[in-house]
């Protein structure tokens, strides 16, 4: 029998209560006798009725004992549990994460695993039991699937294949996933059972069994990030790092190439000071060394003090003898940016593209060093270096052929580009409305109908351009499509329009910068098992890494990330010049934590047992209480005769 709540046999008080009302009871009676034969009488039947009145005494003293005690169980809520009858079935799970290739006396978790679900399986076979086993890596797979004792050969060398290969794939397990396919066990077999072999603690484990692999003498020292922020024009840098399993110092070396424009290599040692399983993180921003709570740092923890604006890579390490090495380096990229140049000429000047180059510089400052040449009305205007020309109002006699054109109402085109211009048209005054041309992403977040013009040239001849903007029938913004030679042509000028005043004018410019010269990529350290977009600024890419070496030539591509290590890519641009760029594939930062807690782990459904369940005892306790104080009731009223 057992017992839903316990603390109701406090109500087993009440036979102390039961006793000390017995003890102060009176033991006589007083009676009135009328003559001296009715006392004789009394004292004859008296004599005949003591054992029957002591008999009495006692059973009732027993119901009463006996009621207290229904009582005090039925505040218990007593049950019978069903009698576990064990599953034929059983699911056997092996974490295969990153975390479980630490390392103590030359094993790793994961081969500590696989031999303890090793063991366990055999049992299981051997008493008659059918066993499914399944590896949690980056995606969760059956490894063998309801094996019997006929199959315990196959499934024995399925793990002995394991213990070679030690197949971790180094991201976050997919716990999840596993459960979900121990459901095709669990939710049709009866009783079936789960366990899981895993280096992580669960405060909630539900029904599932949780193995946990971990050996006391391990510990993990972890780089998990380095970040870099301009503050000021210089760079800031935070660099996160923990001791998981004991209190350590860590000493960092931080390796910086290319510092400040110059190909020399500095190198930069501190002294991380870390709590067990807490996370600590290292700053160096010119003349400041602390950690991100505040806690300034010693002087001596440093050798010197840097004062970084620009730089090509940082390596971070560390060299502690610890069980998992897989953290111990890191590398960030990004520090210079690859420069994006624009030219700008008008034969009458204004400050509308002026404006809105300067807005595209502040929205382009995280990946491209922009630089802005605005040449003068008396100047000739470069036809080579730069990424974007911009001609406004202009007669150019040649189109360059190492960036993108941008044409703004020019006065003629050379005969290269393959458009003629025709008349120009005056609206008499009237703002009339351009309307939308063909879907393009130039013209995302840019509405035709918000912009009117009151002037503008028509065009009798723009093959091979895509119209982006009517005027009427008549096509007032075209772009070309072929990638040696990129023209954006508007012919109205931003004198008669309300576009410099709306903020389509710098969506616009925005857009064909990032449709022309778009970044390679939008960040420079990434997760295992991320996916990357990759675009060009040409028609191809090539990228290197950690067993990839591949040309791209569908842009963009997405690339899925599955190793550590740097990834670089490298391009060819219009101007001839090649465009070399690199990224850092890390660890997620929740496998280094080697002592990882989680609240709950999620459990797969299970089969209702519906025919096993526990018995309620409440109703039979009820009973027997009504039953003695029913006795109690009729041993007293005899009392009374």
């Amino acid at each position: 029998m057992n017992l839903l709540t316990p603390l109701g046999l406090l109500g087993l008080l009440g036979l102390i209560v039961l006793l000390l009302i017995y003890i102060i009871k009176p033991n006589y009676q007083n009676k009135i006798i009328s003559s001296t034969f009715i006392w004789k009488l009394s004292l004859k039947y008296k004599k005949k009725k003591i054992p029957v009145n002591t008999l009495r005494h006692i059973i009732t003293l027993i119901c009463q004992v006996l009621a207290i005690t229904a009582a005090s169980f039925i505040l218990t809520q007593p049950f019978i549990q069903a009698e576990d009858k064990g599953g034929n079935e059983a699911v056997v799970i092996i974490d295969g994460s990153a975390s479980m290739l630490t390392e103590a006396g030359g094993v790793t978790r994961f081969e500590r695993a696989v031999q303890k679900a090793r063991a366990d399986i055999d049992k299981l076979l051997d008493d008659g039991k059918r066993v499914s086993v399944i590896l949690a890596d980056d995606e969760a797979g059956f490894i063998a699937q309801s094996v019997d004792l006929n199959g315990k050969p196959a499934l024995s060398a399925e793990l002995d294949a394991l213990m070679e290969t030690v197949p971790c794939s180094l991201t976050v397990p997919d716990i999840d996933g596993a459960m979900k396919l121990a459901e095709n066990v669990t939710a049709y077999v009866k009783n079936a059972s789960v366990t899981l072999y895993s280096d992580t603690h669960y405060v909630q484990e539900g029904k599932v069994t949780v193995e946990r692999i971990a050996d006391l003498n391990e510990w993990n020292a972890a780089i998990l990030d380095v970040r870099a922020t301009l503050v000021d024009n210089y760079y800031r840098f935070e660099i996160d790092v923990a001791s998981y399993g004991k209190d350590s110092d860590l000493k960092l070396y931080c390796t910086f190439n290319g510092v400040n424009s110059d190909d020399s290599t500095v190198e930069q040692v501190a002294i991380a000071r870390c709590t067990a399983d807490q996370v600590r993180t290292v700053v160096f921003y010119t003349d400041i060394y602390e950690d991100k709570n505040g806690a300034m740092s010693s002087a001596d923890d440093i050798d010197e003090i840097l004062s970084i604006y620009s730089y090509d890579s940082l390596h971070v390490s560390l060299s502690e003898d610890d069980s998992f090495s897989y953290d111990d380096n890191f590398f960030l990229y990004g520090g210079s940016k690859p420069e994006l140049n624009i030219q700008y000429y008008s034969a009458m000047p204004n400050n509308f593209f002026s404006t809105s180059l300067m807005v595209l510089r502040d929205q382009l400052d995280d990946y491209w060093d922009v630089n802005v040449t605005e040449v003068k009305y008396e100047e000739v205007p470069a036809t080579e270096g730069f990424d974007l020309y911009i001609f406004e109002h202009y007669k150019p006699t040649e189109v360059p052929k190492d960036g993108i054109v941008f044409y703004a109402n020019p006065v003629a085109l050379p005969s290269s580009t393959g458009i003629q211009l025709g008349n120009a048209y005056h609206t008499g005054g009237t703002n009339y409305p351009l309307s939308e041309g063909e879907d393009h992403p130039i013209m995302k977040n840019v509405n035709a109908e918000n912009i009117t013009i009151t002037r503008y040239t028509a065009i009798s001849n723009y093959d091979g351009y895509v119209p982006l903007m009517y005027a009427g029938s008549t096509p007032v913004v075209m772009v070309s499509e072929d990638p040696d030679t990129p023209i954006v042509v508007m012919t109205f000028s931003l004198n008669y329009s309300n576009l410099p005043l709306l903020l389509e004018f710098p969506i616009f410019v925005y857009n064909l910068v990032e449709y022309f010269i778009p970044e390679t990529f939008d960040r420079f350290v990434y997760d295992i098992g991320d996916t990357v977009t990759l675009n060009s600024r040409s028609d191809r890419l090539h990228v290197t890494g950690p067993e990839l070496d591949e040309t791209l030539t569908e842009l963009p591509h997405s690339l899925t990330v599955g190793s550590m290590g740097t990834y670089t890519v490298t391009q060819e641009l219009l101007s001839g010049d090649t465009l070399i760029e690199s990224f850092y594939v890390k660890l997620d930062a929740e496998e280094s934590n080697i002592s990882l807690e989680k609240d709950v782990l999620t459990n797969p459904y299970y089969y209702q047992e519906t025919d096993s369940a526990d018995t309620d005892l409440l109703l039979y306790f009820a009973i027997a209480l009504v039953a003695l104080l029913f006795i109690e009731w009729w041993l007293k009223s005899r009392e009374q005769l």
